[in-house]
């Protein structure tokens, strides 16, 4: 309790579903009322601890045993849905959500690399959830979309440096490479949107990126290419299907860019960027896996990305 307060609260990001405020004064004030808030407030504590100190043993039984009794009791919760605790819950659900992407990314012994979907469908969970409290909840305050944020990244885009233009121009080639090599010109309507939108979206990150938008905003957009693109873009993803996976991985290394935000870029045994982007690289088939070249470069630092015009030194690593 007294790490969360003191420490992990403090390191959570502020945007429109959960306020910088809720972590820090909300989240503690309601774990005191509603148990179903306070077990992932425990277990996101423990599990700051543990990443920070992966052999610590005790602390990965502790976070163990708060992690289930939070599925436990936010599964109870959702069954009653009762109105005097739809903040707590809802909060809840936040906090699962962020510890989920990091615990998908848990590096295990012998096990091989499988892609997080388990927190991309919570995230799709969250929303729905949103929705059956949509009252409620923006009468507190929340929300849950990401449109507050385009106008910032759009007004960005105007700004962008001759050195970015050259690297977004090179970023287009490279998806427009990708889309070529699959013939998604030539798929039927239904997947053609899928694999466009992604491509869309993975494009308007990098313009956010390359303009230099403020971290705080472009970073909520890396894990909701499957909350903001076509419904059937997870059902891809679950295949394995190698377009999905390279324009992923494409969205996957911008987090190399952003601030050192535990809760996104993962530590120790929940690295999450060079984890996945290296995973996607062995898990696709052996013809198809030079469409991961370009993320591998970035990851290597031989592709330095520009920020607001500025080139971003990369210690790249050089892991084969």
């Amino acid at each position: 309790m007294h790490h969360y307060t003191a420490v992990v609260s403090h390191t959570m990001p502020g945007c429109s579903y959960s306020p910088t405020e809720a972590w820090i004064r909300t989240i503690p004030q309601l774990a005191f009322r509603f148990e179903v808030l306070l077990n992932p407030m425990l277990a996101l504590s423990a599990l700051h601890l543990h990443a920070h100190s992966s052999n610590d043993t005790e602390m990965q039984v502790a976070l163990s045993r708060y992690l289930d009794r939070s599925i436990v009791s936010h599964r109870q919760a959702l069954l009653k849905l009762d109105d005097a605790q739809s903040e707590a819950l809802w909060l809840s659900a936040i906090l699962l959500a962020h510890m989920f992407w990091l615990l998908t990314h848990q590096a295990l012994p012998n096990e091989a690399y499988k892609l997080p979907l388990q927190s991309f469908k919570i995230l799709e969970g969250v929303g729905a959830l949103f929705e059956q409290k949509i009252a409620s909840l923006e009468q507190l305050g929340y929300g849950w979309n990401i449109a507050d944020c385009i106008p910032q990244i759009a007004t960005a885009d105007r700004k962008l440096s001759e050195a970015a233009h050259t690297e977004l121009q090179d970023i287009e080639a490279d998806l427009a490479n990708l889309m070529d090599a699959f013939n998604v010109a030539e798929l039927p309507d239904r997947d053609r949107s899928i694999y466009t939108e992604a491509r869309d979206y993975v494009l308007f990150e990098y313009r956010g990126f390359l303009a230099g938008a403020d971290p705080r905003i472009f970073e909520r957009f890396i894990g909701y290419i499957v909350v903001k693109s076509p419904s059937g873009y997870l059902p891809k993803l679950e295949q394995y299907d190698p377009l999905a996976m390279a324009l992923m991985a494409r969205i996957l290394v911008l987090i190399s860019e952003g601030k050192d935000d535990w809760w996104m870029k993962g530590r120790g045994v929940y690295e999450v960027m060079e984890r996945d982007v290296r995973g996607i690289r062995e898990v696709m088939p052996a013809h198809l896996r030079w469409t991961m070249d370009w993320p591998c470069r970035v990851l290597d630092g031989e592709v330095i990305l520009t920020k607001g015009g500025q080139k971003i030194e990369q210690r790249g690593n050089q892991n084969p």
